[in-house]
């Protein structure tokens, strides 16, 4: 271990407790969801940007932890080694266990519980983290004097207690691995008696954290999430405790979004967030909702284990939604507003992307080793088979109904929509559409796999510029949901219909102008619109 300065541990060898259980499936608790990506992507970004020296970085995971092959191959590509411990050991036993497996008993060991993210890590060694803190949950409260540590005292917050304490906040540094391998063992196990005890021998400081974002309690879990994304979020999005802040110098789109919400009738109110206020912010239109303690179905769909019941909760709760719309008619016929959304759009996005790029969208293609048309003649069998019917009605359409913008409440088995459309002909506000849209965006997200793409989670090769193979991870509960979905019919309408199919695949085709600012995005989407094409050529 001479060659390196520190070991740096990311403790997360048990399961979350039954609360986030319920809500994401059975996970480490680095393994979290947290937006695009998981919850350790931040903790290792966080120990190497805040380390002055090399760090060889491991993480404990659950012996009976089954870790998809994507995130072992991206915690290698950040230099991260998956040490998996019995199921059944004490934290203080995990760490024991992990300094014997790394040899690590001749060098400095930082410490990371992986439920924590802190917005600083301490560079000395012999180094507690602590922050004030007041909720009512089982803490190890640090008692020092100048800093200088005392020891630690397990606390659990009363009815009657009323002062906060410094509590560690999930951070620990020690400079020699053996010593604390010893007092742990002296101990029988104990992580917070085994500190005191190495606290016998070595010296050790109280550091005070402000920026601490906790994930280990459904509660702590929501506000930290909060908290992240507002220090993530560009200034188009302000959010507080309990409002989320929309901003746009697109004063047309940010009215159109409120609009939406103040317009639905009272029947589709139970599934959209609560409009509190719009208005106008110097040159910028705005709108404010509620901010919601819950995730979105991005989150679920990608990163979370949640069963066979939970989805079907969901399934249902979006057919609900879909079914109320469908059932309020607009005032125009489905086909004005079909053409406009649908129409040629497929086709005249192609030639922009083809104008930007420099790909050749009349070339043949060859996906997974069989030969496919052009970009250009998928786009117009795309476009054909999608029908303009005059005679069929105009319903209430969300507009951008996939997977990101709809939040699941577990409480209530209800989902939640944000990030409305709002309009289909410029400059006109209104909640109506073509519902089919809402289907194929819905489709878009469950088939079309959407949000992997968006999480980096495919793997694409390519045999020149033309010639494309993409695959995913595979997984039983993703395999489970296809299915179920493709069995749908909502309003009359299969989602497994081919007209419902070819849009789905017409949006992967249509958005590759939408994306120049990111190429490999745009590759993984012409390779996934061959994949999705490939499944029902010659249906349309």
């Amino acid at each position: 271990m001479s060659d390196f300065a520190s070991i740096g541990l990311i403790t997360s060898g048990a399961f979350v407790n039954q609360e986030l259980v319920a809500e994401f499936g059975l996970l480490p608790p680095a393994f979290l969801p947290l937006g695009v990506g998981r919850l350790y992507d931040m903790q290792i970004d966080s120990l190497q940007k805040n380390s002055t020296e090399t760090t060889l970085l491991y993480m404990t995971v659950p012996e009976s932890f089954d870790v998809p092959a994507y995130d072992i191959q991206r915690l290698h590509e950040k230099g991260v080694t998956l040490l998996p411990v019995p199921d059944d050991m004490q934290l203080g036993e995990a760490v024991v266990y992990a300094i014997n497996v790394i040899n690590a008993y001749n060098t400095g060991i930082r410490i990371l519980h992986g439920d924590t993210v802190l917005g600083h890590i301490p560079e000395q060694f012999d180094v507690i983290a602590g922050h004030t803190e007041g909720d009512d949950y089982s803490w190890a409260v640090i008692k020092h004097c100048d800093n200088n540590i005392v020891g630690l005292e397990t606390f659990k917050a009363t009815s009657e207690q009323d002062t906060e304490n410094t509590v560690a906040c999930g951070y620990f540094s020690f400079s020699s691995g053996a010593d604390l391998v010893r007092a742990i063992s002296q101990v029988r196990g104990g992580f917070i008696d085994g500190i005191n005890k190495y606290l016998q021998h070595r010296p050790m400081k109280m550091e005070e954290i402000q920026d601490w974002y906790d994930f280990g309690h459904i509660q702590t879990y929501f506000r930290s999430r909060r908290l992240v994304t507002t220090t993530r979020a560009f200034n188009s999005l302000q959010i507080t405790r309990d409002t989320v802040r929309k901003l746009s110098a697109d004063t047309f789109k940010m009215n159109a979004e409120a609009e939406w919400f103040e317009k639905v009738p009272p029947k589709v109110q139970p599934y959209t967030a609560r409009l509190l206020e719009k208005g106008d912010q110097g040159k910028r239109a705005f709108y404010s909702t509620e901010y919601q303690y819950a995730p979105n179905l991005s989150e679920l769909y990608v990163f979370s284990t949640i069963g066979r019941v939970s989805w079907k909760k969901i399934l249902t709760s979006c057919a609900e939604f879909l079914e109320i719309c469908a059932r309020i008619p607009g005032d125009k016929p489905r086909d004005d507003y079909s053409r406009q959304l649908l129409g040629s759009k497929t086709v005249e996005r192609l030639e922009r992307f083809a104008k930007e790029t420099g790909f050749d969208i009349e070339h043949e293609l060859i996906y997974k080793g069989g030969q496919m048309p052009s970009l250009l003649e998928i786009g117009h069998q795309l476009e054909n088979a999608v029908s303009f019917d005059p005679a069929a009605s105009s319903t209430i359409m969300h507009g951008d109904f996939c997977f990101s913008n709809i939040l699941y409440n577990s409480r209530n088995s209800r989902i939640s929509v944000i990030d409305p459309r709002g309009y289909v002909f410029s400059e006109k506000c209104e909640i109506y559409g073509d519902f089919r849209y809402d289907i194929a965006k819905y489709s878009h997200s469950v088939d079309g796999l959407y949000d992997f793409i968006i999480a980096g989670r495919y793997d694409l090769k390519q045999d020149g510029p033309y010639s494309f193979d993409l695959n995913f991870d595979t997984s039983s509960h993703r395999q489970w949901l296809q299915a179920a979905f493709s069995e749908m019919s909502i309003a009359g309408v299969s989602v497994a219909s081919a007209e419902i199919r070819a849009i789905t695949t017409s949006l992967f085709i249509s958005m590759l102008p939408l994306h120049s600012d990111r190429p490999d995005r745009q590759r993984a989407f012409i390779a996934n619109a061959l994949r999705l094409y490939s499944t029902f050529e010659g249906k349309i």
